[in-house]
């Protein structure tokens, strides 16, 4: 298996966008319609449109974002913009890491200076078994968040 690191540095696989938020939506979706939910919530709040919580979770299931890689992520990132115009694989090849302000995003919701660090101690390729490990154990980032947010 190879994992695919997005220009960022973040491992795609390990994203909610690419396995969990589809999933979580398409479970949801999956209850509202088997209870028939669609048939009374309207009739019962106004707090929502729940045509627009529909359609919300139909684009979540859908959505699923092939990476930066491939095309996806943001339409105007400024990571990819640089990686490309300076021919780097990723973030992590650049002598700019540690002080770039363009991987504040990514240095917050997923910790890749810790990545970053594990590089420069081991490898790149012994840190790149160590996320295809983590994606054969369907690791994903929200664990990291949970604790970066004390839940």
């Amino acid at each position: 298996m190879d994992v695919e690191i997005g220009y960022c540095g973040v491992s795609c696989d390990h994203c909610g966008m690419r396995t969990r938020i589809p999933e979580i939506a398409g479970n949801l979706k999956r209850f509202i319609d088997a209870y028939g939910y669609a048939e009374w919530v309207s009739n019962i709040t106004q707090d929502f449109s729940f045509d627009e919580l529909m359609r919300g979770l139909n684009w979540f299931i859908t959505s699923g974002c092939p990476g930066c890689l491939k095309g996806g992520g943001m339409p105007r990132c400024e990571v990819r913009a640089c990686c490309q115009r300076k021919r780097l694989e990723n973030c992590y090849f650049c002598e700019d890491f540690s002080s770039c302000d363009k991987l504040s995003y990514q240095k917050e919701t997923y910790n890749i200076e810790e990545n970053y660090d594990n590089i420069k101690r081991t490898s790149y390729a012994s840190w790149l078994k160590k996320e295809e490990k983590k994606t054969d154990e369907n690791f994903d980032n929200i664990e990291y968040l949970e604790r970066r947010n004390g839940k």
